[in-house]
């Protein structure tokens, strides 16, 4: 195992804030792993923890089977050769890009030819006499990758390497990123808040609630076996079915269980397992889909239809297989 973290925790401000609480968790080489989490979820305290900008209140980190952390030991960041993408990509304004690049192996030998490859990879030859300001956001993205891979790093770590560029462009570079690092091999672990960029990306992710790791699995468990309704949450808008509501339906709940459905797993006049009469009350035009308020009984319920309804008066329906129970 390339890396193992056993029962980390992390407080601020004398314990008041608990950045992690017992995370425990295990990052095989070659994968590409996300942490994902809204913000104040303890994502980025994780990721400074591993890269070794901070210590642990308690727990350890291994990295090849070696003790790099814990409450008592701590390897500086510099010997860990664990490389780390900023989210403001922390390149030196006053530095080119061949200088930006090889800042942190000038002791080699062949830094020159090390650079150059750098460069070839990241698809930026021929720019290395530019400066920061002259290339563009995902261009300046691309440099500080190519700067942490320099070292040769068994893991990178990205924090939030997309949130400061728009959607097209943020795809463009999320489709190259990968590329890069599929041809390195390195493990990597991309911080982000974003569902989306999680799921494209990672062969497993990570999900970090108020501190506390809620599930690592593959994008597909994640989706279809969720532990908890804020890890389906994340992934789609999740309509609550109460007990009384699933009973209009014709369905009977356990009382000790929850139960959601996906917004878009309803369908209108289609063959299904449960359904009722509901009525329209109003549609809205979101480009993929119709958001539709939808009143069945007493509740309103929102929810998401390919088409457009084509009267007010439906008959509402749901397969059991759609219906999620925690």
């Amino acid at each position: 195992m390339l890396l193992t973290i056993n029962k980390l925790s992390k407080q601020y401000d004398r314990g008041k804030v608990k950045a992690l609480i017992d995370v425990s968790l295990q990052l095989k080489a070659g994968k590409v792993y996300a942490i994902l989490g809204e913000s104040g979820s303890g994502k980025t305290t994780l990721a400074r923890l591993i890269a070794g900008l901070e210590s642990p209140d308690q727990g350890k980190i291994y990295l090849n089977g070696k003790l790099i952390s814990s409450d008592s030991q701590h390897l500086p960041a510099e010997k860990r050769s664990i490389g780390f993408v900023f989210q403001n990509y922390a390149l030196f304004p006053h530095l080119n890009i061949t200088k930006n690049v090889g800042y942190g192996i000038s002791d080699l030998p062949n830094k020159t030819e090390v650079v150059d490859e750098m460069l070839r990879l990241v698809n930026l030859e021929g720019y290395g006499n530019r400066y920061p300001h002259e290339l563009s956001g995902g261009q300046q993205q691309r440099v500080a990758l190519a700067r942490a891979l320099a070292l040769k790093p068994p893991l990178i770590l990205l924090d939030e390497p997309f949130s400061n560029l728009d959607s097209s462009l943020r795809i463009d570079l999320r489709t190259e990123i990968f590329r890069i690092l599929q041809q390195t091999g390195v493990c990597s672990v991309f911080i982000t808040h974003n569902a989306e960029d999680a799921m494209a990306i990672a062969d497993e992710v990570m999900i970090l609630k108020d501190g506390q790791l809620l599930q690592q699995a593959s994008p597909e468990i994640l989706y279809q076996q969720p532990a908890t309704p804020y890890v389906a949450s994340l992934f789609d808008t999740l309509v609550e079915m109460s007990a009384i509501l699933l009973e209009q339906f014709g369905f009977a709940p356990v009382p000790t269980n929850r139960y959601y459905l996906r917004s878009h797993h309803f369908s209108s006049n289609q063959p299904s397992d449960y359904n009722l009469n509901a009525l329209v009350t109003q549609t809205t035009f979101m480009g993929q889909y119709y958001h539709a308020e939808v009143a069945v009984g007493d509740q309103t319920l929102g929810i998401h239809f390919s088409e457009k309804p084509a009267e007010n008066h439906i008959k509402l329906g749901w397969q059991e297989s759609d219906l999620l129970i925690f």
